[in-house]
């Protein structure tokens, strides 16, 4: 019997098959079935996101949203799974979310390993930011934790395993950005910190609410400690406050997926990820290595502490090695898939992204092989002999897992990402070209020019009128070492790692002027003038002419209130949480309207108009005056199938999957 996946995405099988990145794998699917109502068959949900691009940060820079993390929360959201608990209904949050303003939120991440073998701290970046912008405010603690069993370092510098150096190596766009980086630099001075249990090595006892050590449950054990930030985190219990617990204690899993060995678990993922949870010095190493993985897992993940989310990161893969390393053992593949199903979420990972990836398909790395079925049957059975995982309380709505395929339901878009600043007039006659910039070789394809190749991967595209002769020049910002190059002229040092490029023209001269705006100290650097302070960590840059004075104001939108805040202007409330800015003149009176794009329905909201549908969750907002009329355009670029939709124009077809869009 062929495996049946039910696609709800309201696109039919000839465009899903098109838009996937392993479309040939799915040739034996059944086709799209309509008219299933989700009371009537008891399916468990699968969230995938593909297309995520090479840097996924906002605006093209590297600010802390990251485009995967934000289009699956968006992806979850319309379909009824909101990210946060609270009483503001929006497509991320409502009264049945999963993480509440005062709660500890626990991230398991792999950090046991370095290079692609520990997960991608880019992603973790982005979930950390999201968490702190609860919409109410966020008064509990982030605590990023692991068990390397004796090898772990969240500073990513692990030698153990026959790495070359001691030196560090994450697994993201810039590898000197750990964990530890993280905690210490990107989110300094907020609730977040990180806890490796590693050192903890004793047992300790019920009363027992001082002691950092684990506890035994049956044939498992879990840890006891001290955040950080003061809280005593017990973690089959909850937080003890000194007389009680509270159960304001979430856990977020996010292993990275890879081949782990011949002959034991095969594959890492969500449930064997759990090993860095328990301590191997608990008596039961060997029952776990590995006849009794499956039973470990399920019993830790029914009976000590539910993830409230599972969330597979397949950016890059390491599908031929456990270690993430060299790097001609792993695979980019862009991708998240989640679910609160760790079953469901494992067997459709490993068919559907692990399992592909090899020229020739490794069939131990088939969820139907013997040792990956056995310990996915174990699981499902101790989880569901326990209870399953039902916890409304928490916002876990799956109740029984499964690893039958026809009773999960996967819904699949391709990643939301962000705009660029800059111009996009490569040729002066006064109208945006379509065009996109391409990471993977560094060409610049733009509607009616030949390629033209400048800048490499980890670059950022930064178009701009960089010499006043009204026509874009081609350019990049280089992260690595904050160089500009601009086409036909020397490259020159403006910015650091951590900054975001915010080209414009700054003193009305009609030349575009380099500049960056450090979201670490709020300070905009624009060549020729002195720094201005504007802004805080968290928001995102959004300058512009928003008085019509020919001169690019400084400018912020903060996504935790939707409040733009303009140099020289009173702050105006816009948009929501989740929403994307994107300024514009939307009226051709030549001053630059506030506007977001909210892709959870795909409508613009334009200040001083009526509200219009245009996209849709997958899709990226591309504004830019498409005809030349002195009015900006609402467009949406989809990655999926590399068309552009303008309104009033035809959709074109230009740039692929993997593309970075030039719009202005």
């Amino acid at each position: 019997m062929r495996d049946s996946l039910l696609i709800k995405k309201g696109i039919n099988r000839r465009e899903f098959l098109k838009s996937t990145f392993f479309g040939a794998f799915f040739a034996l699917l059944y086709p799209y079935t309509g008219n299933v109502r989700a009371e009537e068959l008891p399916y468990n949900d699968i969230f995938w996101v593909k297309n995520i691009p090479h840097f996924p940060f906002v605006c093209g820079g590297n600010g802390n949203y990251h485009a995967g993390l934000e289009s699956l929360l968006h992806l979850m959201g319309s379909r009824g799974l909101k990210f946060y608990r609270s009483s503001i209904e929006t497509n991320l949050s409502g009264s049945l979310g999963l993480i509440a303003p005062n709660d500890v939120v626990l991230i398991k991440v792999n950090a046991q390993w370095k290079y692609r073998g520990c997960t991608n701290s880019d992603l973790i970046r982005g979930l950390i930011q999201r968490i702190l912008d609860h919409p109410e405010g966020f008064s509990g603690e982030v605590v990023i934790i692991e068990n390397g069993q004796g090898r772990g370092s969240f500073n990513c510098d692990t030698t153990d395993g026959g790495y070359p150096d001691a030196t560090v190596h994450a697994n993201a766009n810039d590898e000197s950005h750990s964990f530890l980086y993280l905690v210490n630099t990107i989110f300094s001075g907020r609730p977040v910190s990180a806890y490796r249990l590693d050192p903890i090595r004793n047992t300790i006892g019920e009363s027992d609410h001082v002691s950092q050590g684990y506890r035994i449950y049956e044939n498992v054990s879990y840890p006891c400690f001290t955040s950080q930030g003061g809280h005593r985190i017990e973690l089959r219990e909850g937080i003890w406050n000194g007389s009680e617990y509270s159960q304001n204690l979430k856990l977020i899993n996010v292993p990275v997926l890879k081949h782990h060995d011949v002959g034991g678990s095969e594959i890492t993922a969500s449930l064997k990820h759990f090993y860095g949870i328990v301590s191997m010095l608990d008596g039961q190493s060997g029952f776990r290595h590995y006849t009794g993985l499956g039973e470990t897992c399920g019993k830790m993940i029914v009976s000590v502490r539910t993830p409230v989310l599972n969330i597979i990161d397949a950016i890059w893969v390491s599908h031929l090695a456990l270690k993430g390393y060299p790097a001609t053992m792993t695979f980019r593949a862009n991708q998240l898939m989640a679910s609160q199903d760790p079953v469901a979420l494992d067997y459709m990972a490993a068919k559907y992204i692990l399992y592909p990836i090899d020229a020739i398909p490794n069939p131990r790395h088939h969820p139907s092989f013997s040792g990956i079925d056995a310990w996915l049957t174990g699981a499902r059975n101790t989880i569901n002999e326990g209870g399953g995982l039902y916890n409304p309380d928490c916002g876990i709505v799956v109740d029984q897992v499964t690893k039958t395929e026809t009773e999960m339901r996967t819904y699949l878009c391709g990643a939301s990402s962000y705009y660029v600043f800059g111009a996009s007039d490569f040729n002066g006659d006064g109208a945006s070209e379509i065009a996109v910039w391409r990471p993977s070789n560094g060409a610049w394809y733009i509607e009616g020019q030949a390629a033209q190749y400048w800048g490499a991967s980890g670059d950022i595209p930064v178009p701009g009128d960089y010499n006043g002769d009204g026509v874009a020049e081609i350019a990049v910002w280089r992260p690595s070492n904050g160089r500009w190059y601009i086409q036909g002229q020397s490259s020159t040092q403006w910015g650091m790692p951590g900054d975001i490029p915010v080209p414009g023209d700054y003193n009305g001269d009609g030349v575009t002027e380099i500049a960056v705006w450090r979201p670490s100290n709020g300070a905009w650097y624009i060549e020729g003038q002195a720094a201005q302070y504007w802004g805080a960590s968290g928001d995102i840059p959004v300058p512009g002419d928003y008085n019509g004075d020919g001169v690019t104001e400084i400018a912020v939108w903060r996504p935790s209130n939707g409040r733009w805040y303009i140099q020289g202007q009173s702050s105006t409330q816009w948009g929501m949480p989740g929403d994307i800015p994107v300024p514009g003149d939307y009226n051709g009176d030549g001053v630059t309207e506030i506007a977001v794009w909210r892709p959870s329905n795909g409508r613009w909201y334009i200040q001083g108009q009526s509200s219009t549908q245009w996209g849709m969750p997958g899709d990226i907002a591309v504004p830019g005056d498409y005809n030349g009329d002195g009015v900006t355009e609402i467009a949406v670029w989809r990655p999926s199938n590399g068309r552009w939709y303008i309104q009033g124009q035809s959709a074109t077809q230009w740039g692929m999957p993997g593309d970075i869009p030039l719009a202005g």
